[in-house]
């Protein structure tokens, strides 16, 4: 009667063990923690930081020029000659400060775009690649949107809900 007892007792262990080792192996990751601590993050961050500033400061000379110029020709007016090189090489100045500056703010939001484009790319991948090598099933991203970082394929449902979804559209479901 033991030794059935016991038996029973290692069977019953013996399949717990086994069902749970079949369980999908799933986790999730805080996104926006996992971005801000990402060091190609940083390093990119640093980079655009240097050229938006070197940026700036070609504009920051430019408002310079163009007020010290201001300047010159107010003064000029006061003094009845003008001088209509001034004015000329003044509105040649503020054209090319507006241009510069609104060329550069494209150029750093083209920039950031890229980055973070980059960014995400590579996190991507390395979600990805985390996921085979720890035999992930599913790796969920937690940022409120429901986003999946990763999955293996068989898994893949999307051919299913799509052809539900357009059914349940058209009114069949």
């Amino acid at each position: 009667m033991w030794i059935v007892t016991w038996v029973v007792i290692i069977g019953v262990i013996s399949f717990l063990f086994i069902q749970q080792g079949n369980k999908p192996k799933t986790g999730f990751i805080l996104i926006s923690d996992v971005y801000g601590s990402f060091d190609l993050k940083k390093q990119l961050e640093q980079k655009f930081t240097i050229t938006k500033n070197a940026r700036q400061k070609i504009v920051d000379s430019l408002a310079f020029e163009l007020k010290l110029l201001a300047k010159k020709i107010d003064a000029e007016k006061s003094e009845k000659s003008k001088s209509k090189t001034e004015e000329e090489l003044y509105n040649t100045k503020r054209q090319e400060f507006y241009q510069r500056t609104q060329s550069f703010n494209e150029d750093n939001k083209e920039l950031t775009k890229q980055y973070d484009q980059e960014i995400l790319s590579q996190l991507n991948q390395y979600v990805k690649d985390y996921g085979k090598e720890n035999n992930y099933q599913y790796i969920f991203g937690n940022d409120g949107n429901g986003s999946l970082m990763h999955a293996q394929e068989a898994n893949n449902i999307t051919k299913e809900i799509i052809e539900y979804i357009n059914d349940k559209y058209k009114g069949k479901k």
